[in-house]
């Protein structure tokens, strides 16, 4: 199960927007000021996922660090022989670290992000690099469409296995929409991993109202279906998220909170 964990981390939700909506290449992140968002989240079978993103505008397009990590504790060293205490507890981690920088062109938004990664279990570890390319393109003022291609890289041995990375391919969209005093987005994602069996299929809708923001989403997948929901409140300069998801594989309840400033 530890091993099965891995890189797998890469395609873990970082945040509650993530955890609703999965990553969609069609959203719009246009950042004018400098803005930092904290992020942190239990994940299934006790999984722990923080992240901590700072954008701003850089060189004629937009900029950033992200910094994820995941962690299993307490898990238990034992021997093939069942025993009644393990000989052993320790941690299992994973983290990365992105550089990205994206820019608007004539034919649509293009974004590129350089990754490093680093996976511990128990007194091994495995270090790589990856790299992201994604495209997003307004077709009118109410509808977008986005393609990415994350997770390109290599990583060294861990315990005489070369770990491989989830490289997805995905396309999405969103379409906004108005009804009264409620502005509305409707998203879709499709997208392949070469980590898992067959398509992973996703569809949101978020509503805002003044400062709030309602969120739903849904997943499917050969393996599991799940449903997800969020709020966020906008006060000022100063957001607050909170997302929940509740799925078929029967590991636990993710949650996630998170808090995003924007800078002067």
């Amino acid at each position: 199960m530890v091993l099965a964990v891995g890189t797998q981390f890469l395609s873990i939700p970082r945040n509650p927007v993530e955890l609703v909506h999965g990553y969609n290449p069609a959203f719009d992140n246009v950042y004018t000021k400098p803005e930092i968002t904290v992020s942190y989240g239990d994940w299934l079978a006790d999984m722990t996922m923080s992240s901590i993103d700072y954008n701003r505008s850089i060189l004629n397009g937009w900029g950033g660090l992200t910094f994820r990590y995941a962690a299993l504790n307490d898990l238990e060293l034992r021997t093939d022989r069942p025993t009644d205490n393990p000989l052993a507890y320790y941690n299992s981690s994973s983290f990365a670290i992105d550089g990205k920088y994206a820019k608007q062109f004539g034919i649509g938004k293009i974004s590129t992000a350089l990754r490093f990664i680093s996976v511990q279990l128990y007194n091994e570890e495995s270090n790589g690099f990856a790299a992201d390319l994604s495209f997003q393109k307004n077709v009118n003022d109410k509808f977008n469409i986005g393609l990415a291609l994350l997770n390109i890289g290599t990583m060294s041995e861990l315990y005489q296995e070369q770990p491989k990375l989830p490289v997805r391919t995905i396309i999405g969209t969103t379409y906004k929409y108005s009804m009264g005093q409620l502005n509305n987005t409707v998203s879709a994602v499709l997208e392949n991993s070469s980590l898992v069996e067959g398509l992973i299929v996703r569809a949101s809708h978020i509503s805002a109202l003044d400062r709030i923001r309602f969120q739903i989403g849904s997943q499917f997948s050969d393996k599991n279906v799940s449903i997800s929901g969020g709020i966020s409140l906008h006060l000022g300069n100063v957001q607050f998220g909170y997302g929940v998801q509740i799925g078929s594989q029967a590991l636990g309840i993710p949650q996630y909170l998170n808090l995003a400033v924007i800078l002067p």
